[in-house]
């Protein structure tokens, strides 16, 4: 899985750019997506894809996602600060989501959810 000379981390390959499209991949973010972001078309995205796979000697996201971790715990990189940001706004986006729906049912206020008899 490695690519490169001996002892240099695979994603130490990469250009700038294509980091910020593997982060952002990573991330979650479709193709497309990550286009209209950076500003390029969502074939441009592919074709860094085949360059980070090619470097970095992997096959698939998976793949890409454990390195990008291990690099990660190894510099400390702002992919995993933003994931680790990323997962701590949706945990907190289901907290309310859970706090709000025990409140409606306290109040027997159902908007949205079913009703108590019909669950």
């Amino acid at each position: 899985m490695t690519a490169g000379r001996p002892g240099r981390q695979p994603l130490d390959l990469l250009s700038d750019r294509e980091r910020e499209v593997l982060d952002r991949v990573l991330e979650g973010h479709t193709y497309p997506s990550v286009a209209r972001a950076l500003g390029l078309s969502p074939h441009t995205v592919d074709t860094y894809m085949r360059r980070i796979r090619a470097k970095t000697g992997v096959t698939h996201r998976l793949q890409l996602l454990r390195l990008a971790m291990a690099d990660a715990l190894e510099t400390g990189s702002a992919a995993t600060r933003n994931a680790g940001a990323t997962r701590n706004a949706g945990d907190a986006r289901n907290a309310v989501g859970a706090r709000n729906t025990r409140d409606a049912n306290k109040t027997g206020d159902t908007r949205g959810h079913a009703h108590p008899d019909r669950r």
